[in-house]
This record gives structure tokens, sequence and C-alpha cells, in this order.
């Protein structure tokens, strides 16, 4: 079964983002709507578990799962799934994390190369890049996957790019599946505001790392952009979910000095997360 825990961060762009290669491949995967891509996307994870031999790569040759959203004048903005390449970027961040024979046997060096070989030339024939995904690269720049994933949370870094007051959308009409979306521009605004009240309130605040990080990501991208955090599975555990308010609430709280007011908005924010923490555990 797919991970019950994840959500997701992705950043949709204009076509005119993409080289021409990668536009064509963006418009042939098109033709899955967005209920047909989130159950194509389970029953690939499913399949790679219950696989004999231990892979978490992407099978050889599987057409890439392409997601589409339009806004309200009706124009279109993709985000391909990269799972090769987050695939491969996430082993490289386990691979300090785990000792060898752990490794070895959760990531076989043989799956792991055939996946990065591919992963690789798809970057060099599309995009004109060279390795590593998420280096510098001279002439052409940088690649940034355009997704990002969480297991059993969403880190405060992502909440910051929200406004409260803006409408949550159904990723699927009838299902409980929410979504929050920004424009990027908009979504790099608010985070460079969050991080300007951490420096002057709270330069030690591990936040300001993540909204450093997150600023960096979302000024790579096309500015006209949309940026989209899906809850996925999460939804059912914590929503109606005010955490982007309480977030909002604390910073505001800062930036006032109103102390009584941010630790109740820090409590709220802990103890909804720490039970979604305690669900991880469970499972």
């Amino acid at each position: 079964m797919p991970h019950r825990g994840t959500a997701h961060l992705r950043v949709f762009q204009p076509l005119t983002a993409y080289p021409d290669a990668v536009q064509a491949r963006l418009i042939a995967g098109t033709h899955r709507s967005r209920v047909e891509v989130e159950a194509e996307a389970d029953e690939r994870a499913r399949q790679r578990l219950v696989r004999r031999a231990a892979d978490p790569f992407p099978e050889p040759g599987e057409d890439e799962l392409v997601r589409v959203v339009t806004d309200s004048h009706g124009s279109a903005f993709y985000c391909p799934d990269e799972l090769g390449l987050r695939a491969e970027m996430a082993a490289a961040l386990l691979e300090g994390a785990m000792t060898p024979s752990a490794f070895e046997a959760a990531i076989p060096a043989a799956a792991r190369a055939m996946n990065r070989g591919r992963a690789l030339v798809q970057l060099e024939d599309e995009w004109g890049l060279s390795p590593d995904p998420d280096e510098p690269h001279g002439e052409g720049g940088h690649h940034r996957v355009q997704t990002r994933t969480a297991t059993w949370g969403v880190p405060h870094g992502w909440l910051a790019a929200f406004d409260p007051e803006e409408p949550v959308q159904r990723l699927v009409d009838g299902e409980t599946v929410a979504c929050r979306r920004a424009r990027v521009t908009v979504a790099r605004e608010r985070c460079a505001h969050a991080a300007a009240v951490l420096v002057r309130h709270a330069p030690e605040s591990e936040l300001l790392g993540e909204l450093t990080v997150m600023g960096e990501w979302l000024g790579s991208f096309h500015p006209d952009s949309v940026l989209e955090l899906d809850y996925g599975a999460l939804t059912s555990h914590v929503w109606p979910d005010d955490s982007v308010y309480d977030l909002w609430t604390l910073l505001d709280a800062l930036e006032e000095g109103d102390a009584a007011t941010g630790g109740v908005a820090q409590e709220r924010l802990n103890r909804r997360w720490a039970a979604v923490g305690m669900l991880a555990r469970a499972n």
C-alpha cells in the first residue's frame, strides 16, 4: 500500500517553462485525469512494495505521471512526478543515515545504479544538464525537482507559504483529500516575511532555516507557477487543519511582543502534530 501518512508540496509550472522535449512529454502525459494519476501513483507504489527483490525505484520504461492544475482563467500548469530523480536523491540522503549493510539490503546497488543512469540520461537529453540533479550546472543553471514529500507531518516552512483566508481546494470531488494553492511569487513573499520576523525575534529558530531553503527553492521556478500543498492521506487525520492560521498567529505575536497569544498558537501547533506523530509510531 502507498504510505498512508504522506503529504506533498508541488510546484506546477506553465508549459513554456520547460524545454521542448519536456513539453512534448508533459502534453503526452495529460491523457490521465488527476483522479487517474493519483490512483496510478498508488498502484505503482503498491507494486514496488510487493516485489520479490528489494527495489524502491520505478520500473524501466514506465511512463512518467504528470499532474496538471488550471487557474481561474483556464491556463494549465504542469508538475512531472520525477520519481526516478527523487528516488535517487532520497537514496543519497539515506546512505548517510544508515549502516552500509542495512542500506544495501533496502536499496540494492545494482537497482540504484540503473535508476540513477536513467534519471541522469533524461536530465542530459531533455534538460541539457549533467549530474548532480540539485547542484549548479554551469550555463545550464540548476535543476530543482518540483515535488517535496513529508511523512506523518507537514513542515512549518511549507505552511508559511499559504494564507489561512485562502479557500481550500479538493483534489477530487467527493474525496477527502484537501490541498492549498498559491502563486509561487506570493508564496515566496510570505516565506520571506516570515523569515524576516524570525531574524528579528527568534534567530535561533529551526523554522528560519526551513524558510531559507523554501525561499531558494521557490525562487528557482517560473514566476507564474502555482504552489500546491497536497495533504494526501493526512487529510483524514488533521482536517480541518488550522495550522496555517496558528503559524501566522504565532509570527504576528512575535512581531507584536504578545507572548501569551504566541504561546497559545505554539501549543496548538505542537499538540496537533504531536498527535500525528503518535500515529506514525503506531504504524
